[in-house]
């Protein structure tokens, strides 16, 4: 697979980043640090230890490690070798691995320990893989600037089926990363700064964020993926973190960890950069108020990159919406035969912005969203667009419910249940009717204080007939995979 695009490449932007920046601290983690100038000699020395073991041009190689560090420097290091890496989360257990390297067409699988026994080609960095790389030249090997592989392939949540591939190639990586300084208001893009990175890099946007602070020269510290919410605040506190990255479940837990209060309780921390998944208007309200006046919600898609931004007085202004366009994106709002719809009204979102993919893997697009047609970002959701330029997403359109005729759109019936006391959270499915085809029904997490007569009254105030939940169950915790998204399909194998 090569992608013609580019010839631009991050294994040149390592080298320029080591010289301009040279013993500036880039990564952190736990009593490990790089500098700028030894994160290219790592990384250098890696690609020749892959190249030793077989890696070649073109090779996809997974990338399971738990350490930060390790993974950011095997991105280099297979940049370096002009292979395509596919980061994968490091909790994926040995049955998913096997599925992925071969849906994946993987040549290696980079991992802490061989998880396949035999079943996919592992190449696992041990003690004795640790002593080759250490034997090996600090100089980044000779490549083909021509070669024009894809720099990365990166998998989607797989929260509604098996995981998709979106293909990168480097200007749309570069691209991306520097689309993401793009100055918004209420936004921070100060250079320098120390960013504290708190997912694991299989996560696309904690690592499109990890290479966006690199190129300003930021200190990168990555805290371990599992931790409490005040730990986290402390964290950020006790470091003088200025940049955070979270999903709204970690902000909301956050919010409950740190309790009430009449200050921010992190002021030092410039950017609260909230993102991953929807997020209740009340929250927004909360987080900008209670942690930092640099909270701020974005809504992002795999395809596109970051589309819309919420932050500064608009938090205030319009927190049930995902915030402005970013004035580097192009959004359209359009019908089932793509035809742009009135501002306000709900249909399919389509995007094109800087840093957009080039494709999926292999072709493998989905009728429902996670698609490019016409030079168009299909990103699966459904949103309407204000005439100021405000966009709210409602939903994914392969979670529309279609309920006697009617469109019933999640989000709307979510928000609508939020509203009332007493719930901290909420999602809303379809399941099968014979009557009227679908049902609804609304998974709720509250705070004991109410019940299902409650929140069935409640919505009888707040919904049209048509929109209202017939059937409510009461959890402790909705289920949510690592990046904070709520897995529907498993509320759906409750039903």
């Amino acid at each position: 697979m090569v992608d013609q695009e580019s010839n631009s490449s991050l294994a040149d932007t390592v080298s320029i980043l080591a010289k301009r920046y040279g013993d500036r601290t880039a990564l952190v983690q736990g009593a490990r640090s790089l500098s700028y100038e030894s994160l290219a000699a790592a990384s250098a020395r890696l690609a020749h230890a892959f190249r030793v073991r077989g890696v070649a041009p073109g090779d996809q190689v997974g990338i399971a490690l738990r350490d930060g560090m390790d993974h950011m420097t095997a991105l280099f290091a297979l940049w370096m070798l002009d292979a395509v890496a596919v980061p994968i989360d490091f909790r994926t257990r040995a049955e998913e691995r096997v599925r992925l390297a071969e849906e994946f067409d993987l040549a290696f699988m980079l991992e802490d320990r061989d998880l396949g026994g035999g079943a996919y080609p592992s190449l696992v960095w041990d003690g004795e893989f640790a002593e080759l790389v250490a034997r090996q030249s600090a100089t980044a090997p000779d490549r083909d600037p021509s070669a024009g592989h894809p720099a990365a392939i990166s998998l989607t949540s797989g929260t509604t089926g098996r995981p998709a591939g979106i293909v990168m190639s480097h200007g749309d990586l570069i691209g991306r990363c520097l689309g993401g300084l793009v100055p918004v208001d209420g936004v921070s893009v100060s250079a320098g700064g120390r960013f504290l990175n708190a997912y694991p890099l299989s996560f696309s946007a904690s690592r499109h964020h990890s290479l966006r602070h690199l190129l300003i020269g930021a200190t990168i510290l990555f805290h371990p993926p599992t931790f409490g919410a005040l730990e986290l605040a402390e964290r950020v506190r006790k470091d003088n973190i200025t940049f955070l990255f979270a999903v709204p479940a970690t902000v909301a837990a956050m919010l409950d960890a740190v309790g009430e209060g009449d200050e921010p309780y992190l002021p030092m921390l410039e950017t609260l950069y909230c993102g991953g998944s929807g997020m209740s208007a009340e929250d927004k309200l909360r987080a900008y108020r209670r942690l930092t006046p640099g909270f701020l919600h974005c809504f992002s898609a795999s395809l596109s990159g970051t589309v819309s931004i919420l932050a500064g007085e608009d938090v205030l202004k319009r927190p049930d919406t995902e915030g402005r366009v970013r004035p580097n994106v192009s959004v359209e709002i359009v019908d089932d035969e793509d035809r742009p719809v009135p501002h306000g009204q709900v249909g399919v979102l389509r995007v094109r912005s800087v840093g957009m993919a080039s494709h999926l893997y292999r072709g493998r697009d989905r009728a429902a969203g996670d698609r490019i047609r016409n030079d168009w970002a299909y990103t699966g959701d459904l949103a309407r667009l204000s005439e100021d330029g405000f966009l709210t997403v409602v939903g994914r359109t392969s979670d529309l419910i279609i309920r006697g005729g009617a469109n019933v759109h999640p989000g709307e019936v979510e928000a609508a249940i939020s509203r009332r006391a007493g719930v901290r959270d909420v999602a809303v499915i379809g399941y099968p009717d014979p009557a009227l085809g679908e049902e609804i029904a609304a998974f709720v997490v509250t705070d004991g204080s109410i019940g299902e007569a409650e929140l069935s009254a409640h919505c009888r105030i707040e919904l049209q007939p048509d929109k209202r939940p017939r059937r409510f169950i009461l959890l402790d915790a909705l289920p949510r995979n690592a990046n904070g998204k709520v897995l529907r399909t498993e509320l759906r194998t409750r039903l």
